[in-house]
């Protein structure tokens, strides 16, 4: 019994020895690296962590309990992009490969030194902002990307009175904090220039103003940024396409938001709120100074607050379908018009349409016209199909006279629009009424016309009232 005894606590002594000792585990056990806890050695294996789904960079799950510091595992069919990630006691951190052409921003002198007041970027490099940077030079991008990892951490501090971002080159900028706040984030003018100027994710916090924008012959896009307490906002002039997708401007905001200059050919507004206060003497959106436009949209938006909500005129060429803006597309375009002085309409021939004469007036017209009596002008910017109806009475000097009238478009009688009427004696007056469908392209007209079947004596529309929609 003693022997065995003795026996159990030799194997418990030893067990207690390979636990604390080094572990190779793989070829060669018996040989390890002096500095190693744990080593692994293969020629045809690989090492296997845990694989998990990660959903947040914030959130532990799966996980249950408490997660150690760097924890390591490989996220698999999660939400987050697989990969390895490691806990740095408050979220995970995705580990990344090194790319070619890339620089970790950890302060100023990581970027290449200014010459007159300017950093050029390397072409072809992607610069990471790691951080806060603080910056007395601007920024010529170059055609670079320039990015963080956490919009709400890494940031680029201009301390300048210029621009941050200046010169005539564009680029990438990527879940950054940007602020100028005794100049502007923005003095680009790309010169006509068929390039593009992509910002994305990104915060732009206390500047004095968010800045210009000009001259891009490609496209500048900004898609899911937000602008906390900027005194002025930003202006685009004379780019070819701006497309601003899913855009936050807080109340806390001053003066004009958005302003746009000059000829553009897409402006596309999808998305996002704008929220004015009258306090900040805010406006959301400045139109007044666009001399050509193709095509605008500005749809899916929240206007909202005491500021002003448009400054200008939306022109046929936009599209718009906002919270707290009036519609306006081609879609909802009409009109009325309505006789105020009768007029006798003559015929030359029986069984002849002339257009019925007498004095219009226009009512409740959008992207319509009334450029003469009797007259509706579709003035669109794209075809589409209208209901056209109205109502009229008539009188006319003889007994037994038969008319049919008809809705004309650019002066063509439309034939299932007729309506006959027949009058009985000279005190009669009559009324009748009219409809169709047409389908008008821009500058298309409709007008009500009016034949004799009987005879050539004139007749007289004493009311008269047409509308399309």
């Amino acid at each position: 019994m003693k022997k065995k005894l003795f026996l159990l606590i030799i194997i418990a002594v030893s067990g207690i020895t390979q636990l604390t000792a080094q572990v190779k585990i793989g070829d060669n056990p018996n040989t390890i690296n002096a500095n190693s806890m744990l080593e692994l050695e293969s020629t045809n294996k690989g090492f296997l962590p845990p694989r998990v789904q990660l959903n947040s960079l914030t959130a532990t799950a799966p996980m249950t309990a408490t997660v150690a510091e760097g924890t390591l595992v490989y996220s698999d069919g999660g939400t987050l992009p697989d990969g390895y990630y490691y806990w740095n006691s408050s979220r995970w951190v995705m580990i990344r490969v090194a790319r070619d052409n890339y620089v970790l921003v950890k302060s100023a002198a990581d970027l290449p030194a200014p010459v007159a007041g300017v950093i050029t970027l390397v072409a072809g490099t992607e610069y990471e902002i790691n951080g806060t940077i603080s910056l007395a030079s601007s920024i010529n991008l170059n055609g670079c990307t320039v990015k963080g990892d956490d919009s709400g951490n890494d940031k680029l501090i201009y301390t300048g009175t210029g621009s941050l971002f200046t010169g005539d080159k564009t680029g990438n900028i990527r879940y950054l904090t940007l602020n100028a706040a005794s100049g502007s984030v923005f003095g680009i003018n790309a010169l006509g220039a068929t390039v593009n100027l992509l910002v994305q994710n990104c915060f732009f916090l206390g500047s004095s103003s968010v800045g210009t924008i000009s001259g891009v012959g490609g496209t500048v896009f900004f898609s899911t940024v937000a602008y906390f307490s900027n005194t002025n906002g930003i202006t685009f002039q004379n780019d070819n396409n701006v497309v601003l997708n899913n855009t936050l401007w807080d109340a806390s905001n001053s003066n004009t938001y958005e302003r746009f200059i000059g000829t553009f050919n897409v402006i596309q507004l999808l998305g996002g709120d704008r929220l004015t206060t009258s306090a900040n003497s805010a406006k959301a959106l400045d139109i007044s100074g666009i001399t050509g436009i193709t095509v605008g949209s500005a749809k899916v938006i929240m206007f909202v607050g005491t500021g002003t909500y448009v400054v200008g005129t939306f022109s046929n060429a936009w599209e718009v379908e906002a919270s707290g803006l009036n519609t306006q597309k081609d879609e909802v375009a009409g009109g009325n018009i309505y006789i105020t002085t009768p007029v006798a309409t003559t015929f030359s021939a029986s069984n002849t349409p002339v257009k019925v004469l007498g004095t219009t007036t226009s009512a409740g017209l959008f992207r319509v016209t009334n450029p003469a009596n009797n007259r509706l002008t579709y003035n669109g910017s794209k075809t589409r199909a209208f209901f056209v109806s109205g109502a009229l009475s008539i009188t006319q000097p003889n007994s037994n006279r038969f008319f049919s009238f008809y809705i004309a478009k650019n002066g063509v009688i439309i034939p299932e629009s007729r309506q006959d009427i027949k009058v009985v004696n000279s005190t009669d007056q009559v009324s009748l009424p009219l409809s169709c469908r047409v389908t008008l392209a821009p500058g298309d007209y409709i007008e009500v016309w009016v034949a004799n079947q009987t005879a050539t004596t004139d007749i007289t529309v004493q009311t008269l009232n047409l509308s399309i929609q």
